[in-house]
């Protein structure tokens, strides 16, 4: 029995008119958007650059004699420089202002799938949801990937209902550019691949705008792109976009890292509006169970091999947005006035979760990062010329401490004893930089760690715990001229002489 009418795209607005007027939503918009903007500029120069927002602040300034696979956003960051000049506030700008200006796309969208109440419940948790709230403020490239990959899914959708060419044709561009802004954006082609191979095989209408000449459009230009892999340069040029499994990540951590990332009770949301959009086969619904599993299937998939985390997927969060949205406005669309207030608890237990979220992402925190400025902030007037520094990520000194003797931790553990006959015979000083996860991964036997504890003093501490890890960077100081402390001496058999 077909569950899903060909009239049912437009079902969900109609039904929804008399919820709220055009103005009163416009108003509802308008002042979600300035609390969006006062929560995202907030402390948003104020937190130290991790070490791949000093990638990405380096590389903006080099543009173009360095090519990023992604090199939409640092076109943005680079002519934000240009006007403003470079600073932790003004790298993060370009993304942030993408974040606020979301929070209108995604009640359009929301809106136009399932009508008002769903897309000001959708705009209501972006404006609160932390892991939104954290990309909008990084120099990186997520947000911009979550506005381009959102809008690039809704018109390929609204052009298989409408059967519209400037909508095929729009999505086209935006999946282009959301691919130059975020490689792992080429995930949205077997999403829409996929969404159109099993809309036959189920008991739905088939939208009018399913048709050869829509598919052709969208699906020709990436084909032919395909026949570019054929060069070993181009290959290179997209692996590097991916790398090696480096850091060991897997399946279960990807898994735990979504479900983190999203929140359980925001994931239980999504998972109830997925669950009654099977249910009741509705395109819309099976559309965004497309988007939202599609790219995490074959993300978990390649975790073996390649080097991907949880946080890739960001890019997919408006599914889980809209279906969790969906679920609380079912809930109070279907229920009687007796029960309104029991029906509005999946929406208000959601809303507190994700405050709660947030007000640890700002008080406790620290933003989610590692305190690598105050930590450079510390030495700074103490570390002589010819000193030598060792840190995870050399170029995160470089930014901070505009020095050259940097030495990488990795190879500083590979071959510990070679540099330690070198820096005494060279009679420098070493200062290390070393931040927590780095050292577990590195220095796993932490052997490395009894070394540095029993030669070097403690400068200082920068603690910092988020997401659900120890992130606190130790600055420990080496000097030749005092004396190494030898844990093991034995004494002279004369000293136990009576």
């Amino acid at each position: 029995m077909l569950r899903s009418s060909a009239s049912e795209y437009d079902s969900y607005a109609s039904r929804e008119k008399d919820t709220a007027s055009v103005f009163e939503e416009v108003i509802i918009v308008v002042l979600f958007i300035v609390l969006a903007a006062l929560i995202r500029l907030w402390n948003l120069g104020t937190w130290s650059f991790w070490a791949d927002e000093v990638f990405t602040v380096q590389d903006a300034i080099r543009l173009p004699d360095v090519m990023p696979i992604n090199p939409v956003i640092y076109m943005i960051i680079q002519s934000i420089f240009n006007a403003i000049g470079v600073s932790e506030w003004s790298a993060r700008l370009g993304p942030c202002i993408i974040g606020i200006i979301s929070i209108p796309f995604i009640y359009w969208i929301a809106r136009r799938m399932f009508g008002a109440t769903t897309g000001i419940i959708a705009s209501l948790i972006l404006v609160i949801h932390p892991w939104h709230i954290y990309w909008s403020q990084n120099a990186r490239a997520y947000s911009l990937a979550f506005l381009l990959a959102s809008l690039s899914a809704f018109l390929f959708y609204e052009a298989l209902e409408k059967n519209k060419i400037r909508y095929i044709v729009g999505s086209l561009i935006l999946t282009v550019l959301s691919i130059f802004s975020y490689l792992h954006c080429i995930l949205l082609l077997p999403v829409f691949l996929g969404y159109v191979i099993i809309l036959p095989f189920l008991p739905v209408n088939i939208p009018k705008g399913l048709n050869q000449k829509n598919l052709l459009i969208f699906f020709v230009p990436f084909i032919l792109a395909l026949l570019l892999l054929i060069l070993p340069s181009i290959r290179e040029y997209v692996y590097s976009g991916w790398g090696s499994n480096e850091w060991g990540r897997n399946a279960l951590y990807i898994l735990f890292t979504i479900a983190y990332s999203l929140g359980i009770p925001f994931s239980t949301a999504s998972l109830i509006g997925g669950i009654h959009a099977l249910a009741y086969l509705n395109r819309g619904g099976l559309f965004l169970i497309c988007y939202a599993l599609i790219p995490f299937i074959i993300i978990l998939v390649m975790s073996p091999f390649l080097n991907v985390a949880g946080y890739y997927l960001f890019f997919t969060m408006p599914a889980y947005v809209i279906l969790a949205a969906l679920s609380a406005s079912e809930l109070l669309s279907y229920a009687s006035t007796s029960s309104r207030i029991l029906s509005s608890a999946i929406l208000l237990i959601l809303v507190i979760s994700l405050i709660a979220q947030m007000y640890l992402y700002f008080m406790v925190e620290n933003g989610g990062r590692e305190k690598w400025k105050e930590a450079f902030q510390s030495m700074s007037g103490k570390v002589e010329k010819n000193d030598y520094v060792v840190i995870p990520m050399p170029r995160v000194a470089e930014y901070y401490l505009q020095k050259s003797n940097l030495l990488q931790l990795e190879d500083v553990i590979g071959s510990l004893g070679s540099f330690k006959s070198s820096w005494a015979k060279e009679k420098r000083n070493v200062w290390f930089v070393i931040d927590e996860p780095s050292l577990n991964i590195l220095d796993p036997q932490q052997k490395f760690r009894e070394w540095l504890y029993a030669n070097s003093h403690l400068v200082k501490n920068f603690p910092v715990y988020a997401r659900i890890m120890d992130r606190t960077i130790t600055v420990w100081h080496l000097t030749q001229s005092e004396p190494e402390i030898n844990t093991s001496i034995v004494q002279p058999k004369w000293f136990f002489r009576k």
